[in-house]
């Protein structure tokens, strides 16, 4: 008795020692993965649905510090140019409203890039701007080696006109995706104006 006891032992003991058997995946297991990336893909393409139409390509988005959301997107074929600005839901502003190859126009271009590192105050400046209602909206991502951690900002400056009163936007900066590609800026107005 005393021998199967042991053999018994020596049984359970060796099972809780062997490696754990790999674990297979079901199909079912399959198909609930590609559903989560459905409904994961599906709630993203709700959130820029109303700010991406389907014959759009993004150039730039980020998000604010307030979490409103900014998209800068042109036609698949360099057709137009359009500024969005919103809630999560909600597109607050578009800019232009009409839709076609003079809307490239109605945008300036200004950077300013000069290297060399900290002790050359190093910088890269990008602005994008339109004037809408009295007011001018600037795009800007910037960024300054002298600045408190040496980081890259970005967000949106609104001028009024008549008062010359700015509004500053701070943007997110981890949100920050796309840029300004050549293709795009070179068919936008260029301009000198700096606005830091």
């Amino acid at each position: 008795m005393k021998i199967w006891r042991t053999c018994i032992f020596l049984l359970i003991l060796s099972a809780c020692n062997s490696p754990e058997p790999a674990k297979t995946v079901s199909f079912e297991t399959v198909d609930e993965i590609k559903k989560e990336d459905a409904v994961e893909y599906a709630a993203k393409e709700q959130e820029i649905g109303t700010f991406v139409l389907p014959n759009e390509v993004v150039v730039l988005s980020f998000k604010t510090k307030k979490k409103k959301q900014v998209f800068l997107c042109r036609d698949k074929d360099n057709r137009y140019l359009v500024y969005r600005f919103g809630s999560k839901s909600k597109v607050e502003l578009q800019f232009p409203g009409k839709l076609d190859e003079t809307s490239f126009q109605k945008f300036e271009y200004s950077s300013y890039f000069r290297g060399g590192g900290v002790e050359n105050l190093a910088m890269n400046l990008d602005y994008l701007s339109f004037t809408n209602s009295g007011y001018r909206y600037v795009i800007y991502k910037t960024y300054a080696s002298e600045s408190v951690g040496y980081e890259d900002e970005v967000g949106i400056r609104v001028i009024h006109l008549k008062t010359q009163k700015e509004t500053s936007i701070e943007g997110d900066f981890n949100t920050f995706e796309g840029g300004f590609p050549e293709e795009v800026m070179e068919k936008v107005t260029q301009s000198e104006t700096l606005y830091d």
